[in-house]
């Protein structure tokens, strides 16, 4: 139907209760409502509709958003409240390994945030050791870690609290040194040019009967094999343990005259 020129139709009143119509149309419908009740009703139950319709959209949205606002609250206190479980791998260099001296065990202390200090031992078979009830407050604040073990270097470190460290160990050069003093077993004399040989290295004595001999890591052994020869002297042939501290004081016995 026209009304004041202008075709008043469903769509039209649908974009009245939408806002979306020009002034002159806007006007038309107005005057069109004004002279039709029956209409104006069915527009006023149309627009309550549509009124509850976007009400209830808002309501599931502000829901949805509540959820979601409390599922990040909850989450967030249950990262506040679980502790971290903090792994430390412990691993050789294999720069500064020997494969004669297998890893036999050590200790790791663990410190932080001013708790007490722990000591856990770290067994052969398993170097892997986990640290727990590390508040996750603490997340990236400094753990303090000393590695301790017989014929390997001290690590003392911090890192930062986290799910995983790695730790490379290093052996020590306890086993690379060898080194000693020669002398007669009846004077007690320091014989020089003695000549000693362990492996495939070879020196010889100097004017105090003194010796060294450096064993580079893949030769490396928790005993080795020393033999010292001297003319006039019956050879020395022993088993002894390295040790880049304890010299080792070998007497030899002069050979027996036929």
């Amino acid at each position: 139907m026209k009304y004041d020129k202008v075709e008043i139709t469903d769509e039209m009143l649908a974009c009245y209760l939408d806002g979306k119509l020009t002034g002159e149309e806007k006007r038309a419908v107005e005057a069109y409502l004004s002279d039709n009740k029956e209409a104006m009703d069915t527009l006023m139950m149309a627009r309550y509709e549509l009124g509850f319709r976007q009400v209830k959209r808002r309501f599931y949205a502000l829901g949805v958003v509540g959820l979601v606002a409390l599922a990040c609250l909850a989450l967030l206190l249950w990262r506040l409240l679980t502790p971290i479980q903090m792994k430390v791998n412990i691993t050789d260099d294999k720069a500064y390994s020997v494969a004669a001296l297998p890893f036999a065990g050590g200790t790791l202390q663990c410190e932080y945030a001013g708790n007490a200090l722990q000591t856990i031992p770290v067994a052969p078979e398993s170097r892997t050791v986990f640290l727990n009830d590390i508040p996750y407050r603490l997340k990236a604040q400094r753990v303090h870690l000393v590695f301790e073990a017989d014929g390997y270097e001290t690590i003392d470190t911090i890192v930062k609290a986290q799910r995983s460290v790695e730790l490379r160990i290093r052996r020590n050069n306890d086993l690379g040194i060898v080194f000693g003093r020669v002398s007669d077993f009846v004077s007690g004399q320091p014989i020089e040019g003695a000549t000693v040989s362990l492996l495939d290295h070879t020196t010889t004595t100097d004017a105090l009967g003194q010796f060294r001999i450096e064993i580079p890591f893949e030769q490396q052994d928790a005993a080795q094999r020393v033999l010292i020869t001297k003319e006039g002297y019956q050879p020395w042939d022993e088993l002894y343990r390295p040790s880049s501290t304890e010299p080792w004081l070998i007497s030899l016995e002069k050979e027996v005259q036929p």
